[in-house]
């Protein structure tokens, strides 16, 4: 039994292990932990990449400046409050993003000015059912889902007038 999932297909699981050993291959960052396929994992069971932190990489670094969407979190140090806005809207995606926080002031803040479609706040993935409408900004996708507006791509509306 394995105590994390596997990535939807062989494709998405080796281009993580690209990305993550092309960054520490080339000195780019530090590995916390995982970084690998797990002993066993073979492909009839599952494509499997353990659970990797990653600190010290650049601002070019590959895995900041892709949407990975594998288990892969890498750690960027901030200054300040601007300087952790300033590095969080410097890429080019803006699918989700998560403020951790005893503050709620300092939460209202950096969720009013991230450019992301969804802002977590001391939480991360929660999505429940009926929230409003789920989507990303800048180049994060297109469309939106859940929600009552997640119909809305589906539908065809007509208006018709009609004078009596």
């Amino acid at each position: 039994m394995w105590a994390w999932g596997p990535l939807n297909n062989a494709p998405a699981r080796d281009g993580i292990c690209r990305m993550t050993d092309a960054c520490l291959s080339g000195s780019e960052g530090t590995l916390l932990c995982g970084g690998g396929v797990p002993d066993g994992a073979h492909y009839e069971k599952g494509f499997f990449y353990e659970p990797t932190v990653v600190a010290d990489l650049p601002d070019d670094s590959e895995l900041l400046n892709t949407e990975v969407f594998g288990p892969v979190l890498p750690v960027i140090s901030a200054d300040s409050l601007d300087d952790a806005i300033r590095i969080a809207n410097s890429t080019r995606y803006g699918l989700g993003a998560s403020v951790w926080t005893r503050d709620i002031k300092t939460a209202m803040t950096a969720s009013s000015q991230l450019d992301a479609g969804v802002v977590w706040v001391n939480q991360h993935l929660r999505l429940p059912p009926r929230m409003c409408r789920l989507g990303g900004m800048k180049a994060s996708g297109t469309g939106r889902e859940n929600g009552s507006g997640a119909f809305e791509p589906y539908l065809r509306s007509k208006t018709v007038l009609v004078k009596a």
